[in-house]
């Protein structure tokens, strides 16, 4: 068999134009979360395999990709980035009381499907802040995470948020086998009320309890009406106070104008070992999936030692620029090329290092496409139908600066 023109399942190629795409979207988020404050950093591509296999809530070690290293040990590659990224503070050399963290990185896990082309490997763009527990540090990382998509020219999206503790509350007042409450949350993912009844019936879960769960799948929209519907399905002071918290956090994020973009759903249920307190996840109106996830898990540090509050939130890249393809979104990049004409093959180098020096894109080599022709034996200027004429090397730089928007 030949696999030269083969790729592995659940991986793609990326060709310049789309990677271009990529690559600015990732800039313009980059420079969102560094306006918040956050500093870049990096984890290996490669962990421990015994990271993850323990580690509470957080995913499958069946979608792990592994392999055995010199001395027999288990790796994997990199399934999720926010656990290497909490072993990495705990083991700071300094004490670590307050970090604002961002990363850009290739997740790498099996997927059960083979239709999403990016499922084996995805980038993903994510921030995290740990530091003692603070209300309104929840509200900065939703606002930002509206922002992060406002900066690549969405404006017709959500961010629904959810409660952890509501749930955990509630389920405290039942005693259920760890593989029955699985059966309970996937049953709440999918929002599939009459399989979940099934569930409860079969395990006899006490009325109050069984009517609340049957709610919950179907608590979600509008912020006013959900939250209301909460206080009154409370059946602990502990789920109460939850509700509480996620109607102060729509408060602040209302008064900071961004209602638009909140909506509530109680019933978002996933990874609910992991998250402690407030949940949101990104969606894009037309696409069915999440372009963004996130949530307050206050104990994943003390997996390694360290006692430390946090928060943060991941975007999916690869599904980010699925949306943008899909609703045709201009992206308002600067990425002009310049080619330069000239029988003086000299001269057109020296003249290109000048303007490259200046910050312009300069092919020497290929005319076509070229929004911008630089014909040095005529001392013209083109641009579409448009010539002007420069007399000097300032004079062509000032002009060139004038049609790329730049002073």
């Amino acid at each position: 068999m030949q696999f030269g023109n083969q790729l592995p399942q659940g991986v793609a190629d990326l060709y310049s134009n789309d990677y271009e795409r990529k690559e600015y979207v990732i800039d313009q988020i980059n420079q969102t979360t560094k306006l918040y404050g956050f500093k870049p950093i990096q984890t290996p591509t490669f962990e421990y395999y015994d990271l993850f296999m323990n580690m509470p809530g957080t995913m499958d070690t069946d979608q792990m990709i592994k392999l055995i290293d010199h001395d027999g040990k288990i790796l994997v590659l990199r399934p999720d980035a926010t656990i290497p990224i909490a072993r990495m503070v705990a083991n700071s050399k300094d004490p670590v009381t307050f970090e604002k963290l961002s990363y850009v990185t290739n997740i790498f896990r099996m997927q059960n499907g083979d239709s999403d082309v990016f499922s084996r490997s995805f980038t993903q763009l994510g921030v995290e802040c740990f530091g003692q527990k603070d209300a309104f540090i929840d509200v900065e990382m939703i606002a930002l995470a509206i922002e992060a998509l406002k900066a690549v020219g969405l404006e017709r999206f959500q961010i629904d948020l959810g409660q952890a503790k509501f749930y955990q509350s509630l389920m405290n007042e039942v005693d259920l086998p760890q593989h029955v409450q699985r059966e309970i949350l996937s049953k709440l993912e999918q929002k599939n009320e009459y399989e979940l009844s099934l569930i409860l019936n079969k395990y006899n879960v006490n009325e109050r309890v069984t009517n609340v769960l049957l709610k919950l799948a179907n608590l979600f929209g509008t912020p006013r009406t959900v939250i209301q519907r909460a206080k009154d399905l409370a059946l602990t002071d502990e789920m109460l106070e939850a509700v509480q918290e996620l109607e102060w956090t729509v408060n602040q994020l209302a008064d900071l104008g961004m209602a638009p973009f909140i909506s509530v759903d109680l019933g978002l249920v996933n990874h609910l070992n992991y998250y402690t307190g407030v949940m949101f996840q990104g969606y894009v109106h037309g696409f069915g999936r999440s372009v963004i996830q996130g949530g307050r898990y206050d104990h994943l540090t003390e997996e390694f030692g360290l006692k430390i509050d946090a928060i943060g939130f991941g975007v999916y890249i690869d599904q980010l620029m699925d949306v943008l393809k899909q609703q045709d979104v201009a992206l308002a990049s600067e990425e002009l090329q310049l080619s330069i004409v000239s029988r003086n093959r000299t001269d057109a180098f020296k003249i290109a290092q000048k303007l490259r020096e200046e910050g312009f894109i300069v092919d020497l080599f290929s005319t076509e496409n070229r929004p911008i022709l630089i014909d040095l034996d005529n001392e013209k200027l083109i641009k579409g139908e448009n010539e002007e004429r420069f007399q000097s090397t300032k004079d062509l730089i000032d002009k060139v600066g004038r049609l790329y928007g730049k002073s």
